[in-house]
């Protein structure tokens, strides 16, 4: 059964573009069918994920045009590249400037849903990477998720948007999307040896107990990443011995294995942190 996992954070700089390369290739080793979407304006999974000078097709702006303008969704051939072990829908920059339509449109909501549901049958995992910001693009990343996969790095702002982020999920939950969960909190660019890294860990272990699991992998804070990166590949390509290559391993044994522990069903509380500690939304 395919599962769609929105990578989200209001707050920039948590890699999720990073989780979304890594993750995709790890899962599709194990043999999963993997799609990516890039859902975010600033593309960058897709200029990770395609080679210099590859020629892209319809991007996803393309096909949530077509779907404005009350056309037939275009044969997903049209769309869908191949990239190495996995599949992509591109990303565009014009995704921004779709977001004033969708804002005006009548259901434009259910846009993203409505290009991936029939995607479904042809998927293990479909993963897809957001923007930043609390918009008609996030509503529909949310709408479509099956589960949302929160990263957060140990630094002194970590925790900056992941109250609203939270919110806004249970705000779709009740509003549009009913099923949608807690994939989890997974750690990245950490710094394992610090008292930082460890009470942070220790103050969102707290605040989700019970409620949000929190992955017991972290992903190391290494220059090897961002090498890889910049070459087209996965840190499990470029440095396979390096520790953030066996992080990324063991963190994509625990998503394979992690069918428990979601999100309280509706009318739960979540407790969540915020400046003053911990507050509760929902």
């Amino acid at each position: 059964m395919c599962r769609i996992i929105t990578v989200a954070n209001q707050k920039g700089g948590v890699t999720k573009t990073t989780i979304c390369q890594h993750l995709s290739y790890l899962l599709a080793e194990q043999g999963r069918r993997v799609l990516c979407v890039d859902f975010d304006p600033q593309i960058n999974l897709t200029s990770t994920l395609l080679p210099d000078g590859q020629a892209v097709g319809m991007d996803i702006s393309g096909v949530m045009a077509c779907l404005l303008e009350d056309q037939d969704l275009p044969v997903p051939s049209s769309y869908i590249q191949r990239c190495g072990k996995a599949d992509l829908i591109p990303g565009s920059k014009n995704l921004g400037k779709l977001e004033t339509s969708l804002l005006t449109e009548m259901g434009t909501e259910r846009f993203l849903q409505e290009i991936l549901s029939p995607l479904r049958a042809h998927y293990d995992y479909i993963l897809i990477d957001t923007n930043r910001a609390a918009s008609p693009l996030m509503t529909n990343a949310l709408t479509a998720a099956d589960s949302v996969l929160v990263p957060i790095c140990p630094e002194f702002y970590s925790t900056e948007g992941l109250s609203d982020l939270i919110a806004s999920v249970l705000k779709n939950r009740r509003r549009l999307n009913p099923h949608i969960q807690f994939e989890g909190i997974v750690f990245s660019r950490c710094n394992l040896r610090t008292n930082l890294y460890r009470t942070t860990r220790a103050n969102v272990e707290t605040a989700f107990r019970g409620e949000i699991r929190v992955f017991k992998t972290a992903i190391p804070d290494t220059v090897k990443v961002g090498d890889a990166i910049s070459r087209g590949l996965t840190v499990m390509e470029y440095a396979p011995e390096s520790k953030a290559s066996s992080a990324y391993r063991a963190f994509a044994k625990e998503v394979l294995a992690s069918e428990t522990e979601r999100a309280p069903a509706e009318g739960c509380t979540i407790h969540v942190l915020s400046d003053s500690g911990v507050r509760r939304v929902g």
